[in-house]
């Protein structure tokens, strides 16, 4: 099967609303006018109620009431803020598909996401912004796949369940994997190569991109969320821990027997997002 093929397939692809476009095409932009993109958010309106619910939520535990993105910006400041509007944007932008618990999805992208600025933190191996809004969009091959080509996701499910990786089980049934997918799409949305680069490469970054620090971090930052879901015990986590992409980036057991607690606590506040 053609990536173009599967495309046809879908009645309508995912849209990205306009102020996370401009915030995704601005990463590492030292000139963005932050005024600009507050205005940007509070005009539109599902996402500023939204990122104010979320900012007035108990995780953050401010002294009073935020009322304005101003007054949020202010503080949380605009890098914690960006994340949150970029996550409420893009979790907005599907809400039903027929075969799908959505929740579970964008709980699992969530996850990814924090984890993977979490860990381009800990390991000064890419920029945290970047690495955020990646491991968000990481999956969403995974959605379209089961948008356009539901009876090969229930295909792709039973060799899952069979003990196949969800890499090679798309590949046998689809010819391409969930993040060849997915970098096509962002592609198509003229997003940043950084992100389609590394969503391509995060299944298999030792094969196929051995260089790219952020498909290593996105590919731990998958591991990590899933065993999170999971509530796994650290020495479970640690048993199958992919250390061959972990070395890449500098992570070792010590490391992440210091800090996955304190990953998973960070990230525990973005269930906000999915309420």
């Amino acid at each position: 099967m053609q990536i173009s093929a599967l495309f046809d397939q879908i009645e309508q692809l995912p849209m990205v609303p306009e102020v996370v476009r401009t915030l995704i095409m601005q990463l590492n932009d030292p000139d963005i006018d932050l005024g600009s993109v507050a205005s940007d958010v509070a005009k539109d309106q599902a996402i500023s109620l939204k990122v104010l619910r979320i900012v007035n939520s108990a995780h953050f535990g401010l002294s009073r009431k935020i009322s304005s993105i101003d007054e949020a910006v202010v503080m949380l400041g605009m890098a914690k803020l960006k994340n949150i509007v970029v996550a409420s944007g893009l979790t907005g932008c599907v809400h039903h598909v027929v075969g799908m618990d959505m929740k579970k999805f964008w709980q699992e992208s969530i996850y990814i996401a924090g984890i993977a600025k979490e860990l381009a933190i800990l390991t000064d191996e890419s920029d945290p912004d970047t690495a955020f809004t990646a491991g968000l969009l990481s999956t969403i091959g995974c959605l379209l796949i089961v948008m356009g080509v539901p009876s090969q996701s229930i295909l792709i499910k039973d060799k899952l369940e069979e003990g196949m990786t969800q890499y090679d089980a798309e590949l046998e049934v689809l010819g391409f994997s969930s993040g060849n997918l997915a970098s096509n799409l962002i592609e198509k949305w003229r997003f940043p190569n950084v992100l389609g680069d590394a969503i391509y490469a995060y299944q298999r970054p030792l094969q196929l991109d051995k260089d790219n620090a952020l498909a290593c971090i996105l590919h731990l930052a998958q591991y990590l969320a899933s065993e999170k879901v999971k509530n796994s015990d650290f020495d479970t986590i640690m048993a199958n821990f992919p250390f061959e992409a972990a070395n890449k980036v500098k992570l070792n057991h010590k490391l992440m027997e210091c800090h996955l607690d304190g990953i998973f606590v960070e990230i525990s506040g973005l269930d906000e997002l999915l309420s």
